[in-house]
């Protein structure tokens, strides 16, 4: 009975937090409104909230009865997350390191070179983020690898690989951690923020690197058996993909058409994006005719092609921290 209550009240304040976030500033009648809670219950939560600094009510306004409402407003900075990704060079890998706060703006950004990358690298930057009073309670990596609960098992960075390092930031610095693959996030991102369709795919092509996948259906990210989906470098083979020529133009539409006659017949997407700094409105229709011909005209994929990944992988990114961090809250 205990437990059923207690379960009630976390519902009712993760709804109600949620509520007020999205409109920041509220009246409890608004908010009643759009929780579904009296009023009374929605008083009493947001007592419990300003108690802790998430909420402060100070402001009133005039309301129909005559009587005033006092407003709430949400305390954006009441927690905070970061976000990490990286774009990899020549020798070097350029990470971004943004924070936001619960209403998903970021409020700080840096880039750190890194020529090696250790299990400790990030934390200089961390250091600094937790002495300037950010309060972090989660860090969201999307990278390309894969990782499985707190193991990282397939990496290009050697550091991070295996069941160390994910729990090793949770002890150091006390936040939960989140890691997502790059081209996950990125398709994740792309689904919510453009498409908003049921099944969609991504592939990116780096050119320095072999080609990775994503898919997204029904808004939950298809990690398949040992999170391998997405692997479709395999498919030709990484010495293909790496003797490949981009600027041979016949080569690499036979090849990259295929991929997608694969995503096609095996998840038949909505929506395809594709990644890479090569792709021009031409080689977009040749790859859409590719499909339709090889096909017999039974499937046509709806194409997208983007210059890079890095803002559909930021909003990937902010969006599964923001879920997770919801699940943080309600049971916090």
């Amino acid at each position: 009975m205990g437990q059923d209550i207690d379960s009630r009240r976390a519902d009712h304040m993760d709804s109600l937090r949620w509520a007020l976030i999205a409109r920041r500033r509220a009246t409890r009648a608004q908010l009643s409104e759009d929780t579904g809670l009296s009023t009374m219950t929605v008083g009493k939560l947001l007592a419990q909230m300003e108690r802790c600094g998430e909420v402060r009510q100070d402001e009133t306004v005039s309301a129909p009865s005559g009587r005033p409402s006092t407003i709430a407003a949400y305390n954006g900075e009441y927690a905070h997350f970061a976000a990490i990704s990286v774009v990899q060079g020549e020798g070097a890998s350029m990470f971004t390191c943004s924070i936001y706060n619960l209403f998903g703006e970021r409020v700080r950004s840096d880039k750190l070179l890194l020529n090696a990358v250790r299990e400790d690298s990030f934390d200089p930057w961390l250091e600094d983020v937790m002495a300037r009073g950010y309060r972090l309670r989660l860090l969201a990596f999307a990278l390309p690898g894969e990782a499985e609960g707190d193991c990282v098992f397939i990496s290009d960075f050697e550091a991070l690989l295996y069941d160390h390092f994910l729990p090793r930031l949770r002890r150091k610095y006390g936040v939960e951690t989140l890691f997502e693959n790059d081209v996950n996030a990125a398709v994740f991102g792309h689904v919510f923020e453009r498409e908003r369709i049921d099944v969609a795919a991504g592939v990116y092509f780096p050119r320095t690197f072999c080609p990775g996948a994503g898919v997204v259906v029904k808004g939950e990210i298809l990690h398949g058996c040992r999170h391998f989906a997405g692997e479709i470098a395999f498919i030709h083979g990484a010495d293909a993909w790496n003797a490949l020529d981009y600027a041979d133009t016949s080569r690499a539409l036979r090849m990259i058409g295929e991929l997608l006659v694969i995503l096609a017949c095996t998840v038949a997407p909505e929506g395809v994006v594709l990644y890479g700094d090569f792709f021009t409105p031409q080689w977009e229709s040749a790859l859409r005719e590719h499909v339709k011909a090889r096909l017999a005209g039974q499937f046509e994929l709806k194409l997208t092609c983007e210059g890079d990944m890095a803002q559909d992988m930021e909003r990937g990114a902010v969006r599964l921290a923001m879920r997770r961090l919801r699940e943080l809250l309600r049971n916090s």
